[in-house]
């Protein structure tokens, strides 16, 4: 079974278009919302060096979980998770 975690703001579209497409597909993951709880905000841009999300944590390797040219589309969340 995969780690998975996603670092996410509930103000940010493209983070609950990508949680409701992780939940629709039985993607077990853990959620670290960088506004609720500012630790995880410095977690994110040390690992990083950026505060932008969705970004995801998956068995160690940080993945952009947006692309800042486009609208989040599932296209796109499918290949984040290989689907």
């Amino acid at each position: 079974m995969r780690s998975i975690i996603l670092y996410s703001a509930m103000i940010c579209g493209d983070c609950q278009l990508l949680k409701a497409f992780m939940d629709a597909n039985d993607i077990e993951h853990e959620t670290r919302d960088i506004r609720e709880n500012l630790k995880h905000g410095e977690e994110l841009e040390a690992q990083t060096g950026k505060l932008g999300v969705p970004y995801l944590l998956i068995d160690g390797e940080w993945i952009c979980g947006y692309d800042p040219s486009k609208p989040f589309t599932e296209e796109f969340a499918k290949g984040l998770f290989g689907l």
